[in-house]
């Protein structure tokens, strides 16, 4: 039943892909391009909604705006937009099995140019056939859907229509990555929902298990604070207890503030009190997090506090840990790997293999130690083969032995390593526990010097009718620990459970199904529909628009969500204006709180210099973000570039100009950041240190601009330079941060700056302070903020004297607005390590 139930879920997740990949190929490349074709679709989200249905259907038009604006900017002309690739050939495919399918879907195989930098697309992708480009209505063109890929140089697509003539379309566009979209798309089927997760999107009471409450005593050896602590004993007692008022737990962590530290310590401890409850049935978790790099990071804490504290969990078994996706994306680390799915299925596969693997390994122990004909028969093969020296028995038994237990020893440890101990069964463990140590007694025993040639003669080369001499003690020991070998060998053989398959999806499924603490991205959580969980963590909760959140909270079986953010950082990405003011950009967590959930604040932050913290925290958190004791000790701060100029923040007034366009520039700053990254280079090496810095800017042209200037980045070592978009950055780390603001024009305008919850990572920012200060926003805040704060300084860029390491002085402005000013020289004058002073403290922004 269950697989049949299954079956018919994957078909009408089909047919939803199909439904929505045919409204898009509804659409003209004139309605693509045209920004009012959803406006008077689109209304906006509204707080409170009729029913489920209601609330689902509120999401799709919006999502349809979003889709249209995607494919709107892959078609536009500059940077931000997709590189059209030549097509080499295009030929018609029937697919396998049918017949007179090909009016009806039409398939085509395409292949493209394999010169440098051309690839197929991705599969899921929504492209277009050209005839020429660029891309423009009114031109040739077909949409397609890509099936599969074989090759970078060639894929299979569905089209919009049937193509009569393959020969007119020279070019092929990547317009939409699709996969995204159509999981949400899914996720908004009203019957599908229902029969997915009827407990969740119903808003029945919860039930919680039976296990031990935690205590604050219990968390005491993680060093938590009391804010840290108290988020996650409400967590717990939210999962725990029955008729709990909420399905919800929301944890609000300001940057800094331990949110993954967090995350950790409440993963760890379900999992222990998962392994002391008294259940049929596990206690599962699914972890998700919005990007790759998230995820990966709340993954590795885990396992580094397991580390830390071997008592808790399973020891060395990582079964019950399981991290799945894209190998690529993620950059699986060797702790990583451990956990990661596609290692453990090519790992287990070796292991559960009807040929090779652990049963077999049993088979032929048993074999080796029962069965003195076959021995006999294999050591005369032996000798055959090795004409030129004449084998003792001795040595060949040694030998014999020794591959049986090497092989099979390795295989417990992968199978004790990779699958969990309640699949195992604890009387099993201790079995393969028992047989790992008597190996290696028994290997030493036959390596001894006692025994020879006639004592190996004694113990194994028995006749087929069982005689045997009573012969040395060394024989007899032999004799006995083989005895005792057996029983073992022989009870794993009848308890153990696992499969006897190399095949890779059942083992993957197996594998799926048995892990109790899974980890994916938001959007990888679609592939879990055959899986039933019972708590979802969806970290950086804030950064996904709600219909995003649908994909996990679907997940059959859940009774509760821990959601982690902060809304006060970066928002969602919507690129349609029409969607954005409708609040499909708005996430979970911050509906969750403007309806009056209680969020646990976690209040100290270990990050920022207070010279840093400061702003945000009155701006953004009503000054009850503490700075904890490790930030405003001394000892934090660290001094990369002299003067005041770069202290631990800054903001450096550059009186530019904004190149004209749909993504902005600003060479003027470019420039000066390209003098204090030189200037940092020449210092850092003089010191010996190696700095970790970002550049941020918010338009794509002023990440080209830098990128194009500085070349390859290894020739700024040992500066380990990363120069992203504000969203790019999110999930990373750096020692500095360099804030490109770019906007400097007579208007004020700036464009999506104004959105108040991008002015929080900043260490250094550059930008036209009249701009800035004129827009009405929050960056007129923060530009009198620094002024009022005495971290106000112009650049500028005419010192003709000035040291070649960096060209500028700096005029410190305060404390009001076209007060006295007095001048600092900022001048480098030598490199040497002590004459570097006043930059960056230790922050590290997440």
């Amino acid at each position: 039943m269950g697989k049949k139930g299954g079956a018919r879920k994957r078909r009408k997740g089909q047919d939803d892909d199909d439904e929505l990949v045919n409204l898009i190929f509804s659409w003209s490349l004139q309605d693509v391009a045209n920004q009012d074709l959803f406006r008077d679709k689109v209304n906006t989200i509204p707080d409170r909604f009729f029913g489920l249905k209601n609330y689902l259907d509120s999401f799709r038009a919006p999502l349809l705006e979003e889709i249209r604006a995607e494919m709107s900017s892959a078609l536009d002309p500059q940077p931000n937009g997709s590189s059209p690739v030549q097509i080499r050939s295009l030929v018609s495919l029937v697919p396998k099995g049918a017949k007179g399918v090909k009016k009806i879907t039409p398939f085509y195989r395409v292949t493209v140019s394999g010169r440098r930098g051309a690839c197929s697309p991705c599969i899921g992708d929504i492209v277009a056939l050209s005839a020429a480009t660029p891309l423009r209505p009114g031109s040739p063109y077909c949409l397609a859907h890509v099936k599969d890929v074989p090759n970078k140089c060639s894929f299979v697509v569905r089209a919009s229509k049937v193509i009569e003539d393959v020969t007119c379309y020279a070019f092929v566009v990547s317009l939409l990555s699709f996969i995204p979209y159509a999981r949400i798309w899914r996720c908004l089927n009203y019957e599908a929902a229902v029969e997915r997760n009827a407990d969740l999107v119903k808003g029945t009471s919860l039930t919680g298990g039976t296990g031990v409450l935690l205590t604050a005593g219990t968390l005491s050896p993680f060093e938590l604070n009391e804010s840290q602590a108290d988020a996650i004993l409400s967590c717990i007692s939210a999962v725990q207890c029955g008729g709990a008022s909420s399905k919800f737990s929301l944890i609000w962590g300001p940057p800094g503030t331990g949110k993954t530290k967090t995350i950790s310590v409440l993963l760890l401890a379900v999992m222990t009190m998962s392994m002391t409850t008294k259940s049929q049935s596990k206690f599962r978790v699914l972890t998700c997090a919005p990007t790759n790099t998230a995820i990966c990071q709340v993954a590795s804490r885990l396992l580094a506090l397991r580390k830390q504290h071997p008592n808790a969990g399973a020891g060395g078994c990582h079964g019950d840990l399981l991290l799945f996706g894209n190998r690529k994306r993620m950059a699986i680390d060797n702790d990583l790997n451990e956990i990661f799915l596609d290692t453990r299925v090519k790992r287990l596969s070796k292991c559960f293999s009807p040929a090779t693997g652990w049963k077999p390994g049993l088979l032929s122990l048993e074999v080796f130690l029962t069965d003195p004909i076959t021995l006999k028969h294999q050591y005369q093969l032996a000798r055959e083969k090795n004409t030129s020296t004449n084998l003792p028995e001795s040595s060949f038994v040694r030998s014999r032995f020794h591959e049986i237990s090497q092989k099979l020893s390795a295989c417990f440890r992968t199978i004790m390593s990779h699958v969990p101990r309640d699949i195992v069964l604890g009387k099993s463990c201790e079995n393969i526990a028992s047989l790992t140590k008597m190996l290696g007694d028994f290997g030493k025993l036959l390596g001894g010097k006692n025994a020879g040639n006639e004592v190996v003669r004694d113990a194994f080369m028995r006749t087929a009718t069982g005689e045997q001499r009573h012969g040395s003690e060394t024989a007899r020991a032999l004799r006995r620990s083989m005895a005792a070998i057996l029983g073992v060998t022989r009870a794993l053989a009848r308890d153990l459970k696992l499969p006897r398959t190399r095949h890779g999806p059942t083992i993957k499924k197996f594998c799926l199904r048995s892990a109790s603490l899974v980890f994916c991205t938001v959007s990888g959580s679609a592939k879990l529909n055959e899986q039933k969980m019972d708590l979802l963590l969806i970290d950086e909760a804030a950064q996904l628009k709600e219909c995003e959140s649908l994909i996990p909270l679907q997940v059959s079986g859940l009774k509760h969500a821990v959601l982690i953010g902060d809304e006060c950082q970066l928002p969602a990405t919507v690129k349609s204006k029409v969607s954005d003011s409708a609040l499909l950009g708005r996430s979970l967590f911050e509906r969750l709180g403007l309806l009056g959930h209680r969020k646990h604040l976690l209040n100290m932050q270990y990050r920022m210099h207070p010279s840093i913290s400061v702003f945000p925290n009155i701006s953004f958190y009503d000054r009850q973000i503490l700075d904890g004791p490790n930030v405003t000790q001394t000892t934090h701060e660290r001094s990369y570039l002299p003067g005041a100029m770069f202290g631990p923040y800054s903001f450096i007034n550059v009186d530019g100009r904004e190149d004209r366009g749909r993504s902005k520039r600003n060479m003027a700053e470019v420039a000066a950041i390209l003098k204090i990254l030189r200037s940092l280079k020449q210092a850092c090496a003089s010191a010996g240190q190696v700095v970790s810095v970002g550049v941020i800017c918010p338009y794509a042209a002023q990440v080209e601009a830098i990128q194009g200037r500085i070349g390859d980045v290894r020739a700024m070592r040992p500066l380990i330079l990363r120069v992203n978009s504000v969203d790019g950055f999110q999930g990373s780390e750096e020692d500095i941060i360099i804030l490109s603001t770019v906007r400097s024009n007579a208007t004020g305008s700036i464009g999506f700056l104004s959105n108040r919850r991008r002015a929080n990572h900043c260490l250094w920012i550059l930008g036209n302070a009249t701009t800035l200060s004129g827009s009405g926003s929050i960056w007129g805040e923060l530009v009198q903020d620094a002024v009022e704060r005495r971290c106000f300084f112009d650049w500028d860029d005419g010192g003709a004297g000035a040291s070649p390491a960096i060209s500028h002085g700096a005029r410190l402005i305060g404390p009001e607005r076209g007060g006295a000013t007095s001048t600092f020289d900022t001048q480098l004058v030598g490199c040497e390590a002590d004459r570097i002073c006043g930059a960056l403290g230790s922050l590290r922004l997440a």
